[in-house]
């Protein structure tokens, strides 16, 4: 017949006792009474029938025969401890996300701390950059992308459609006198420079060439700091003008707007559709595109 394990919990006090070199410090560190240690000990030692520790002066010190004793059973928890480690760290998933710089500040990165905070065993990691990156070669898990949606090889699902109007501060509408009808005669006018104002002036009733090159951004978002720093009217998209309207950061000195030729691709590899952390994510994106107000 084998020998009857001793209980676990009066094991783990022994180790403890060990490592911190007494009761006192044990019973601190495991949040216990100094008697409830004493007791576990000593139960220890009736179970084993053998002297652990011995008093010397007003402390303890490990018996002799119970050294090879402590030293297997503290190995025992450590390999406990490292597996316990092992399988956490298997269990935590990470999905990296790609998307462009405007679309990551701007809408993005202020709500996916809901996710996180949902999801706490997934690791998200965003990269924000107007390079492609190479879905299909696992350089990124996901991207959120902006443009037609012709991916080949993906899984590619429309997302969500965005609007381009103008706006500008509160202070440059009042000093400009911008209201409707939409008019932008001699005004210092801000784009990104994949987004012409062209694309607005039917919408607005307004019949004209792209107006002469002045302030272009390579990165929308930095072109909203500009308007809302008062330097001039810029031709924004809904999806990352949003959170400044409702702020009153930026105003809408028209009600033109015009669909962009542009939309949000959810994509993918194919096969990696259905994981748990990529079918999480994904139904909670589309969540928040769903949610997201349609301008008026």
């Amino acid at each position: 017949m084998s020998q009857r394990l001793p209980p676990l919990n009066a094991l783990r006090v022994f180790v403890a006792v060990v490592r911190l070199g007494g009761v006192s410090r044990a019973a601190e560190a495991l949040h216990l009474t100094h008697s409830a240690v004493s007791h576990q000990i000593r139960a220890l030692q009736e179970e084993l029938g053998v002297t652990l520790f011995e008093k010397q002066g007003r402390g303890l010190t490990l018996a002799s025969e119970a050294f090879a004793f402590a030293s297997r059973v503290e190995a025992a928890f450590n390999e406990i401890e490292q597996a316990t480690r092992e399988l956490a760290a298997r269990r935590r998933t990470r999905l990296r996300i790609s998307t462009i710089p405007s679309f990551a500040a701007r809408w993005l990165l202020p709500r996916l701390g809901e996710f996180i905070a949902s999801n706490p065993e997934i690791d998200v990691e965003v990269e924000s950059s107007m390079r492609l990156a190479d879905v299909k070669g696992g350089e990124v898990d996901i991207a959120l992308r902006f443009g037609f949606g012709r991916y080949p090889g993906l899984h590619t699902e429309l997302l969500m459609r965005d609007w381009l109007f103008p706006v500008c501060s509160p202070e440059f509408a009042r000093r400009h006198g911008l209201a409707d009808p939409p008019s932008i005669d001699g005004l210092p006018l801000l784009h990104s420079d994949n987004e012409p104002w062209s694309w607005w002036f039917p919408a607005a009733g307004i019949v004209a060439e792209e107006p002469e090159p002045g302030l272009v951004f390579s990165d929308s978002a930095l072109m909203l700091q500009a308007a809302g720093a008062g330097q001039g009217l810029g031709l924004a998209r809904q999806t990352i003008a949003w959170d400044a309207l409702r702020a009153g950061l930026l105003v809408r000195p028209f009600s033109a707007l015009a669909e962009s030729p542009h939309a949000y691709y959810f994509v993918c590899r194919k096969e990696k559709l259905d994981s748990a952390p990529m079918a999480r994510f994904r139904q909670w994106v589309f969540d928040q595109a769903a949610e997201f107000p349609v301008p008026g």
